[in-house]
């Protein structure tokens, strides 16, 4: 199956005590118009490659996606710490209708 959606490092700030990665949706590897860039802030970890990071911040923007649609499709429905914490981006709608 092709991936309709990839996440991509689009920056990376360095500051002293974290790092803060700008993580966006593409669409067939055009930008998301619809979709917003994320900045995610992590901490510094001693010996940490970018690799690392990039990777970690990848991990959280996809997840903050998944919360945000699984939200949408609730609607007044239990907060999400009392929702299955695993639902796969794509079927969010399609199990809750």
């Amino acid at each position: 199956m092709k991936k309709k959606y990839e996440l991509v490092v689009k920056g990376i700030n360095n500051y002293p005590d974290k790092i803060t990665v700008t993580v966006a949706p593409e669409i067939g590897g055009y930008p998301s118009l619809l979709l917003p860039d994320v900045a995610i802030s992590l901490d510094r970890t001693e010996g940490a490659t970018l690799e690392f990071y990039e990777a970690e911040a990848k991990k959280q923007a996809k997840q903050f996606f998944m919360d945000v649609a699984a939200g949408l499709c609730e609607g007044d429905g239990p907060l999400p710490e009392k929702r299955p914490v695993i639902l796969e981006a794509q079927d969010v709608c399609k199990r809750t209708a």
